[in-house]
């Protein structure tokens, strides 16, 4: 074990024994039952975690009825960041996915759908001045123009880096940015809201009853924008590869259009694009994963680009 680690343990009463969880980025210990302790081992950095613990804290200005994110510390030993945070329990929705009959899953994708827009609720503070909470490109100021204006950078921004792949994978790519951007040209005069940004049900605990008690792990897209950018992404996110073989981003989206409208459609279709751009090298650089081929499949997808023509 490493030595700084141990020492972080010993520290807080804590083993090895006490590790709940180990992801990419960090490893969760019980810190009694309210509470857990995380290391990031070179993952991540106090200034990283500090933006994270102050987004959390302003969220939890508004009752809700699940629970969010709360950081308590944030610290560093040596190499290692640490923060304590609250406990968030149940069981993540997506385990529970493949277990389900037609009927229950059916009020799963309520469920779901309820529970984002709820999150929609979450208006952006008067005072942010970046519309990415991390903005490391220094791409999101809100000085410098609307929610648009900042999608439009964003995207010329990630065509930099992917561009010749999608051109060579996706029909008449170019054509097709023309018309992601002639959207964008357009002013945005809607409500600014909180986007989770990885809204799925991996990122969504639940009781017995399948009721949510928790979100999970803002990050990488969480912005202040449409709420329905989370819709959208969350309709195709839900059974992200089909691996459950249920028609469930159809069965979704009729969800969706019953609860919101038909005019919501066009939108849905539109962020999906945007964000199939966005995210097409988020796991592998050169764009060579299973990840980036679904980007292609849904930029590549007729319907979604017949609603923008």
């Amino acid at each position: 074990m490493n030595a700084t680690k141990q020492l972080i343990l010993q520290k807080y009463g804590l083993s090895a024994t006490d590790l709940i969880r180990a992801g990419m980025e960090a490893e969760a210990y019980a810190l009694g039952p309210d509470a857990v302790l995380k290391l990031y081992l070179g993952t991540t950095s106090l200034a990283h975690l500090t933006t994270l613990q102050n987004f959390y804290a302003s969220l939890h200005a508004v009752p809700f009825s699940y629970a969010l994110p709360y950081i308590e510390t944030v610290a560093t030993e040596g190499e290692i960041c640490l923060t304590t945070e609250r406990k968030l329990l149940g069981t993540p929705l997506a385990d529970l996915l493949p277990t389900l009959t037609r009927s229950q899953m059916d009020n799963a994708l309520q469920t779901y759908l309820t529970a984002a827009l709820e999150l929609a609720t979450l208006s952006a503070p008067a005072d942010f001045e970046r519309y990415k909470l991390f903005d490391a490109e220094g791409l999101s100021q809100r000085a410098d123009g609307d929610w648009h204006q900042f999608l439009a950078r964003f995207l010329a921004h990630k065509l930099t880096q992917v561009s010749d792949y999608l051109k060579r994978d996706v029909p008449h790519f170019e054509q097709k940015v023309q018309l992601l951007n002639a959207v964008l040209a357009r002013p945005y005069l809607g409500k600014l809201q909180v986007i989770h940004g990885d809204f799925f049900p991996g990122n969504l605990l639940v009781d017995e009853q399948q009721h949510i008690t928790a979100l999970l792990d803002f990050g990488l897209f969480t912005m202040y924008g449409e709420a329905l950018f989370d819709i959208a992404t969350g309709w195709v996110f839900f059974d992200m590869y089909d691996e459950l073989k249920a028609n469930l981003r159809e069965r979704y989206l009729a969800l969706i259009v019953e609860r919101l409208g038909e005019a919501v459609r066009e939108k849905l279709y539109y962020y999906v694009l945007v964000y199939s751009v966005l995210a097409a090298n988020a796991y592998s650089p050169t764009c060579a994963d299973g990840h980036y081929q679904w980007c292609v499949k849904n930029l590549s997808h007729p319907t979604y680009w017949k609603y923008l023509e």
